[in-house]
Parts: C-alpha cells; sequence; structure tokens
C-alpha cells in the first residue's frame, strides 16, 4: 500500500505541500510492517494410547485453524522484527482482555468448544496480527451422543432380556423334558405289571387244564419276553425291531391261550428294521391285547385275523412313524356290551395306562403323534386303530 501511494505521488503531477504528507504515509506504513508480529506455528502436544507425549504442529497456517479434543492443549509461537519487544495477546471469546507478556508464545488449555480469535500485538499499539480458531468437543459433547448411548443401552437391555428369556424358556423346557420322561417311566412301571399278569395267566390256564408240554413251551416263551420287557423297561425308546420281536412273543403266547383260533401277520416296512429307528416300549403291544381280548376271542363263528402293518409317512411335512391294528372280532359295540356284563369280573388297565401314555408323548412331540379308531364297514366286523408316530432315531 505504502509502495502504491508512492508510485501515484512520482506519477502524477501532486502538489509539493503534498508531497510531505504521501511521503509520512509511506515511512508510516513501512514502520507498521517492521513492527508487524507473525504467527509462526501452533504446537499442541498430543498423548498417545502407549504414554508417550508427541507434539503436532500446525504448521500451514490458514485463515483458520480447527483444534480437536485430543489437541486441546497448545502453544502459539510467534514473533517480532524488534529485539526485546513487550506482547499483548488476546483470545477473542475467551478472555475480555489482553495480556502482557515478554514470551514469545501464548498458552492455552481445555478451552470450551467454539469459535475464537487470537490477537496479538505490541504493547502499546494498535496493529493486531489474527489467527481464527475452531475447537472441537469431545464427542460425548456432540448432539448425537445421548441418542446413541440411549439406543446403546436400550439394545443392551433388549439383548439381557432375549438372554434371560432364552434361558427361562429353555430351563422351562428342560423341567419339561424331564418331567415328560419321569411321567413315561411311570406310566410304563404300570403297564409293566400288568402285561406279566396277563402272560402269568395264560400260563396258568394251561396248568389248570394239565398240559405240562405246553405249558412249558409257553414258559420258555415267558421268560423270553419277560427278559426283553426288562431290558427295553431301561430306556425310553427301543429300536422297532425290538418291539415287533416282542409282540410277535406276545401274540403266540395269547394263540396258545385262546388254541390257537385266530392267525396273525404283521407287516413292517424293511427301512424300518434298521436300528436308528426308535418307538417307546410296549406301545403296541396293549392295542393288540385289546382286539385279541374284546374283539377275536370273543368270535364264535369264524376264525380270527389280526393284521398289524408299520410304514414310514409324512405329517406336517415331517417323517413319521403309521401303525395300523386291524381285527375281524366282534367290533366296539358288541364287545362294550359284554363288558358290562362282566365289569365286575376284569377291569381292564392296559388301555388306560396306554393312552395316559399317548398323552404325555403328545405334549411332548405335539401333533406328530396322535391315534384313530374306528370300526370296520359292517355290523360285528372288528376294529381298525391308526397311530401316528415321530420318525424317531437313535
Amino acid at each position: 500500500m505504502a509502495l502504491k501511494i508512492f508510485y501515484m505521488q512520482s506519477v502524477f503531477n501532486v502538489p509539493k505541500n503534498s508531497k510531505i504528507i504521501a511521503l509520512f504515509c509511506f515511512l508510516g506504513i513501512v514502520s507498521a510492517m517492521a513492527q508487524d508480529i507473525k504467527i509462526d506455528s501452533i504446537v499442541a502436544p498430543a498423548m498417545l494410547y502407549n504414554n508417550r507425549s508427541e507434539s503436532f504442529t500446525f504448521k500451514h497456517l490458514r485463515e483458520e485453524i480447527e483444534i480437536k479434543p485430543t489437541q486441546n492443549f497448545f502453544y502459539i509461537h510467534y514473533h517480532s522484527s524488534k529485539p526485546n519487544t513487550v506482547y499483548e495477546y488476546q483470545m477473542q471469546g475467551l478472555e475480555s482482555y489482553f495480556v502482557e507478556t515478554h514470551n514469545t508464545y501464548a498458552y492455552y488449555s481445555n478451552i470450551p468448544e467454539g469459535i475464537y480469535i487470537f490477537m496479538v500485538k505490541e504493547k502499546g499499539k494498535s496493529e493486531t496480527t489474527a489467527l481464527k480458531f475452531i475447537v472441537e468437543g469431545p464427542f460425548w459433547q456432540k448432539w448425537w451422543f445421548s441418542p446413541v448411548v440411549f439406543l446403546f443401552v436400550l439394545g443392551m437391555a433388549a439383548i439381557v432380556f432375549s438372554f434371560f428369556f432364552l434361558y427361562r424358556s429353555r430351563q422351562q423346557l428342560h423341567l419339561q423334558s424331564v418331567r415328560y420322561e419321569l411321567e413315561i417311566k411311570a406310566l410304563r412301571a404300570q403297564m409293566n405289571p400288568h402285561f406279566i399278569f396277563n402272560c402269568l395267566n395264560t400260563i396258568d390256564a394251561y396248568i389248570l387244564r394239565k398240559r405240562f408240554v405246553e405249558a412249558s413251551d409257553c414258559l420258555q416263551k415267558f421268560s423270553k419276553l419277560i427278559r426283553q420287557i426288562l431290558e427295553n423297561s431301561e430306556y425310553q425308546t427301543i429300536s422297532i425291531e425290538k418291539e415287533l420281536t416282542a409282540l410277535k412273543l406276545y401274540i403266540e403266547l395269547e394263540q396258545e391261550r385262546f388254541g390257537n383260533t385266530f392267525e396273525y401277520h404283521i407287516e413292517a416296512d424293511p427301512a424300518l428294521a434298521e436300528d436308528q429307528y426308535q418307538i417307546p416300549p410296549l406301545l403296541l403291544q396293549p392295542f393288540v391285547e385289546n382286539a385279541i381280548l374284546h374283539g377275536i376271542r370273543h368270535l364264535k363263528d369264524r376264525s380270527g385275523l389280526l393284521s398289524i402293518v408299520l410304514t414310514k409317512t409324512f405329517v406336517n411335512e415331517k417323517e413319521s412313524l403309521f401303525c395300523e391294528i386291524i381285527d375281524n372280532g366282534i367290533g366296539r359295540t358288541a364287545s362294550a356290551q359284554l363288558h358290562e356284563q362282566h365289569k365286575d369280573r376284569h377291569k381292564s388297565m392296559g388301555m388306560n395306562v396306554t393312552f395316559e401314555r399317548i398323552i404325555a408323548h403328545q405334549v411332548h412331540y405335539g401333533e406328530q403323534m396322535k391315534t384313530q379308531i374306528e370300526d370296520l364297514n359292517g355290523v360285528n366286523t372288528g376294529t381298525k386303530v391308526q397311530i401316528w408316530l415321530p420318525l424317531l432315531t437313535s
């Protein structure tokens, strides 16, 4: 600017008395330039995670300097061309007065978030050198921090509640499973004495008729059956092959007991013979017993026929075991009439216990396990029992 004024005085015809004024303006501006204070650098020691201190220096000073939260303790270095200069500085927006010092630096720390202007000058002078500072606050003072913390706490609470709910649900399922197993064991304990009692009645009938050979043969079959029953009772499920073996022994004992007045055949899907496929023990026997004792044995005009079929099927798109037991007995209506006449002589426990077991299994397996009993077409023509079970594997 001083050079410009000097140039104007030299080129244009300025009056002589104006030259002195121009000269004084030029000298004043040159003097002001000589007294200008320059800001050299800004040094911000930043603490690292390994407890070592390193300095970050703003060397390329622009119109404004951004101070991060980790740099919010910094030195501002400045100097003057004149020796022994006394300085005055002020951080406008933080300080309301100028601070006098002989030092060539100013130190600030923990400045609140905001916009500030640092001004430094020579004492007694009005000309100042200024630099704009933008101080960023810590992240926990940002506008988004509170909502994020709230959402985080809410999410953690939801996760804790979910884990707690999952734990309680699993604990409840475990207790239900234990209860189910205990209930099934108790029902099997009721079934086994009932089954053994009926077999002993068969042997007793042979002895009373003095048919000792048949009684001996029956006793051997009975001992095998008892051994299998005792072995199978230790397990919640057994292989289908073992269940059918025990069922055959029982049917053969009943055939001998009723003088071979009926025939039977068992048909099973060959794939079910694998040991991996399981079934609750003594689940089919009560239905077979009911068909023989309450249907077939009362026939007088024809021979009895018992059919047992086991196949693989699907229930609700899940692989299941389908069992069908068909007899050509007198039917449920005629059997109910006979039962009314002889209800004091015989109280059947097998079917009651069996249905209790089925109900217990249904609680555990759901819709995969169900039974259906219906009369065949015609009067006194027999009964068909259909049972759907989950195809269990070992």
